[in-house]
């Protein structure tokens, strides 16, 4: 399960996590771009528990930690 694993660099800082009213609250609070995996509480945050966290958006929704990853380094590269 992936609690939460921030990347910064300089200026851009990026939150990955499971737990959209948690880990993507977090992000939102601090101005991180915010990466969800569906992996471990993932999925069920997503849509059980959506309503916990309505008026945060992910910038990425991704199945897994690597797919998250990649996205990330995608977007370092632009």
């Amino acid at each position: 399960m992936v609690t939460a694993i921030v990347i910064s660099q300089k200026t851009k800082t990026v939150f990955i996590g499971d737990v959209g009213s948690t880990d993507m609250l977090a992000a939102h609070t601090v101005g991180a771009m915010k990466v969800l995996v569906l992996t471990g509480w993932g999925q069920g945050s997503l849509n059980q528990y959506r309503d916990n966290w309505a008026e945060v958006e992910p910038d990425y929704v991704a199945e897994n930690l690597l797919d998250a990853v990649k996205w990330v380094i995608s977007k370092n590269e632009e």
